[in-house]
């Protein structure tokens, strides 16, 4: 028999695990946010509309505003993009 099985089917397991996963939702979705203020507000402070953003970064305008809003779940390699146009570390941008 295989132990996951039988740890699948203990009741507290179920709800320990909905918990860790909530509480991970909940820290992805305030990095998402703190990296959304971030942009927003270093390519504000760099007069940079979204589109000349986009195209210094490389990606698309619509996937920049995405970002802006939340919404948008960037690879690594996009956080260092934007990082790179906005004169900071990829540290920063995500809020040290």
């Amino acid at each position: 028999m295989n132990i996951f099985v039988i740890v699948e089917n203990i009741p507290w397991t179920a709800s320990l695990l909905d918990c860790i996963l909530w509480n991970v939702s909940k820290i992805f979705n305030q990095s998402k946010k703190t990296l959304a203020d971030r942009v927003k507000t270093l390519r504000r402070e760099a007069g940079l509309s979204q589109e000349q953003l986009a195209l210094e970064a490389d990606i698309d305008r619509t996937y920049a505003s995405q970002i802006e809003r939340a919404i948008g779940n960037p690879s690594l390699k996009v956080i260092c993009k934007l990082a790179e146009v906005l004169n900071v570390s990829p540290l920063e941008l995500l809020g040290k």
